[in-house]
């Protein structure tokens, strides 16, 4: 295995002092409803940003190729950037590129920035790929509140619209001994996503959880989740998670979308 495979494996080497503060201090984590609408059409970094920016920078990135898919805001393209990778970001929305571009040069790091849909990345040979993707259950007849951009979260019926694309497109653009780190909510389908990533041969596992109080999206549709059966209707809070995947041994081509 090459020196990059390896580290692009590697699990528990000490994060580069200051990355996560120079990020979450210029790109502040908030629930708080008006905070979203400050950027229009991008999702602003919440906690799950946060939980995926940790996971990420508990490694040395410097000089792997990363690939943020569904940038949004770009923290976490900016953060692979400090930590001294090399950073392809990719969002569908031109205004969550231009924003990702905005930050980069606000950080002082530089970020190749890719407006296109996820099933357009053909790019390969990436030693780590990130994903905050849209993930909320949006159940039929949801009440679709003004709280923001509603494609940066609304995740089809059952949360996996988008994360069913990344599990089948991630296994092929990975470089061997390479790494995808995707964050989601318990109320999308964790187990889906592991077995998704291991039935392409992946290595699987979800490696953060962090419990949070319900943000102003769940809130505004909690009613129609309940009626769904995501939520029960005392809860208040879900678990987030990063689920870590690893190519190991033969490497597969991408898996047939459904």
């Amino acid at each position: 295995m090459s020196t990059t495979a390896s580290r692009a494996e590697s699990v528990s080497r000490q994060r580069p002092l200051g990355v996560r503060s120079a990020v979450t201090d210029s790109l502040l984590i908030t629930s708080d409803v008006s905070a979203l609408h400050r950027v229009q059409d991008v999702y602003r970094p919440q906690e799950d940003t946060a939980l995926l920016v940790d996971e990420l920078t508990s490694a040395d990135l410097s000089g792997l190729r990363v690939l943020d898919l569904c940038t949004g805001s770009g923290a976490v393209a900016v953060a692979a950037a400090l930590a001294g990778a090399q950073v392809t970001a990719v969002d569908s929305c031109r205004h969550a590129v231009a924003r990702t571009r905005r930050s980069a040069a606000d950080a002082g790091v530089e970020v190749r920035t890719v407006c296109a849909d996820l099933a357009d990345v053909s790019e390969t040979g990436f030693d780590v790929i990130t994903c905050n993707p849209p993930y909320v259950p949006t159940p039929p007849g949801t009440e679709m509140s003004a709280v923001g951009p509603r494609h940066a979260w609304n995740g089809g019926p059952d949360g996996r619209a988008v994360l069913d694309v990344v599990c089948a497109i991630v296994p092929g653009l990975l470089a061997d001994g390479g790494t995808v780190l995707i964050v989601q909510s318990e109320l999308s389908g964790v187990d889906a996503t592991v077995a998704a990533l291991r039935a392409a041969g992946l290595r699987t596992e979800v490696t953060s959880e962090r419990r949070i109080p319900f943000g102003p999206v769940v809130r505004s549709r909690h009613d129609a989740l309940v009626e769904s059966g995501f939520l029960d209707p005392e809860s208040d809070d879900e678990a987030i998670v990063v689920i870590r995947a690893q190519r190991t041994g033969d490497r597969p081509g991408r898996a047939e979308s459904a």
